[in-house]
């Protein structure tokens, strides 16, 4: 018998050899019913030595049977002896002529018995069992006579039959039980294994969730604060606050204009909402403390297809952001000193080279240093408007403006560059399109967008400009057929000083600042930017503009 088979035994029954003694005197009991009944009907059936000798086996098998209850308790062969002993009794009383047939449907107690405790063994027991009795049954058929040949003859067939599909029918109900247990046992092992998980996950959960070194906040589907942990709520700006006004009084700042972010954007209410998103970046501040800065991510909880909540991370970089307004600050006063001195040398420059009789080598010489004058002085421009817009103080002078005429303008004004790299500007007219904006800013992006593609195009290239309407919005493009780049890097152009690897290959000068400086202005407009490029295709900058100003 196997592991799992003993498993099962010990758990379908209180103890093997209690049900054997158990099953014993049933048998005793059955058999004494039946020898009782024969001595009142003929009392000489003692006086035969087949019917002692049954007996004397009964008792053998009973006393074995009690020794199971201690010095055979170990025995795994005596459950199957005790009913093979007692078929063996069945036997021997049937060897007296005397005894009726029908006493050998007794045997049917041992051999489903056998079938129970033996299984295969049991059965092939039976089978032989009630082979021996249907060939005593046979012999017998000869010296018969009347009902009695009938009897024999029938038993003959009858009892082997019989024994051995009891015996057969007891072992294959056993055994569909035992797999019916083992199934039982094995899926009570699989939920008591997935209790045990479940605890095992929820106390990492929770170890993770309170140790974490950011904060962290669960949300329900209805957008409650349901937990926060410790470096949550030990922050500052957080403490002393109740779960339930964790946030209460909070205004959220973008992070470099430092405009209020609107509601439907901020990124708890997001969350609340289950979209999932990475490091969305803003300002907090509340009454009464230092403003701080954060940067959020989350992700949305979903049980069986479900929304069953949120949970967000919240880093703060305030130390980080503190950090880069002070380099702003820093390059800001490096940029502001430099303006002056830079005028000084352009306007020299200039003055130098409108005196007469210069050598033509001398007046080169002065060339250059007046285009490099120049681009210093553009890039401390630049600084300087960055700083500005860092700290939130870039001012719009709004009014009346054609964005038509503004492409026209950038283009006037950059054709000459485009002619040195034998480029082609394709602009198509159409009408007037009047917004209220900063002109003079709305222009510096359109000059910055095709001074880009001019700077990054093939020789010989083309170069398209689009200017129209789409829905309630103006929309500029400027089209380029270069080299392109990977949508990774397209992705982090308007990023603060970020050049990709191919502008950084081509040689061509820059800061990386052109495009966060059209990101900044486009989004103090109300509008939107996007950069969108393909290797070996070319790319296409456009940004979009509200038509109600």
């Amino acid at each position: 018998m196997t592991e799992r088979s003993e498993a099962v035994e010990q758990t379908r029954r209180p103890h093997p050899l209690t049900e054997t003694l158990r099953g014993q005197l049933l048998s005793v009991g059955v058999l004494a019913l039946v020898l009782v009944v024969h001595t009142i009907v003929a009392a000489e059936i003692w006086d035969r030595p087949w019917v002692w000798a049954g007996v004397v086996v009964v008792v053998a098998a009973t006393g074995i049977a009690v020794l199971g209850q201690g010095p055979l308790y170990d025995a795994r062969w005596l459950p199957a002896l005790v009913p093979a002993l007692d078929l063996l009794v069945i036997m021997l009383i049937l060897g007296d002529l005397e005894v009726p047939r029908i006493a050998a449907m007794l045997a049917v107690v041992p051999a489903f018995w056998l079938g129970f405790v033996a299984r295969r063994r049991g059965v092939v027991i039976a089978a032989a069992g009630g082979t021996a009795m249907g060939i005593l049954m046979a012999l017998r058929i000869a010296g018969s006579t009347g009902t009695t040949v009938t009897a024999n003859a029938v038993g003959a067939v009858l009892v082997p039959v019989a024994l051995t599909a009891a015996a057969f029918f007891a072992a294959s109900y056993t055994s569909r039980l035992e797999q019916q247990q083992l199934e039982i046992l094995e899926r009570e092992r699989e939920r008591t294994a997935l209790a045990r998980q479940t605890v095992a996950d929820g106390v990492l959960l929770d170890t993770i969730f309170e140790t974490a070194r950011i904060g962290l906040m669960l949300l329900d589907a209805d957008g409650g604060v349901v937990r926060i942990n410790p470096t949550l709520s030990d922050h500052p700006a957080l403490e002393g606050t109740s779960l339930d006004h964790v946030l209460d009084g909070a205004g959220f700042l973008e992070l470099e204009s430092r405009r209020p972010i609107p509601l439907e954007e901020m990124p708890f209410l997001r969350a609340a909402r289950g979209e999932s998103f990475d490091n969305s970046r803003f300002w907090i501040a509340r009454p009464g403390q230092d403003m701080f800065a954060v940067t959020v991510s989350s992700r949305p909880l979903m049980v069986d297809g479900e929304f069953r909540g949120s949970i967000a991370s919240v880093d703060d970089v305030t130390d980080y952001m503190r950090m880069l307004e002070d380099r702003d600050d820093f390059v800001a006063l490096v940029s502001h000193e430099l303006r002056t001195p830079l005028t000084s040398i352009s306007g020299y420059l200039e003055l130098a080279l409108d005196e007469d009789g210069m050598r033509p080598e001398l007046e080169s010489w002065l060339q250059t240093v007046q285009r490099n004058a120049n681009r210093l002085r553009a890039l401390v421009e630049d600084l300087l408007l960055v700083g500005e817009m860092s700290r939130g103080q870039m001012h719009l002078a709004h009014e009346p403006v054609d964005i038509r005429s503004l492409a026209a303008d950038a283009i006037a004004q950059l054709e000459h560059r485009a002619r040195k790299r034998d480029l082609t500007i394709a602009f198509a007219d159409g009408p007037a399109i009047v917004l209220d904006v900063d002109g003079r800013r709305i222009g510096q992006v359109i000059e910055n967008l095709l001074s880009n593609a001019i700077k990054y195009s093939h020789e010989g290239g083309h170069i398209g400009i689009e200017v129209g309407v789409e829905g309630a919005d103006a929309v500029v493009r400027v089209i380029d057929d270069g080299p392109g780049m990977l949508p990774t890097e397209a992705a982090r152009v308007f990023e603060r000083f970020y050049r990709s690897s191919s502008a950084r290959a081509s040689g061509v000068a820059g800061a990386g600042l052109g495009l966060w400086i059209c990101s900044s202005i486009v989004r103090a407009h109300g509008g939107t930017i996007d950069f969108q490029s393909e290797p070996g295709v070319g790319s296409v900058g456009s940004f979009r503009l509200p038509l109600a100003g």
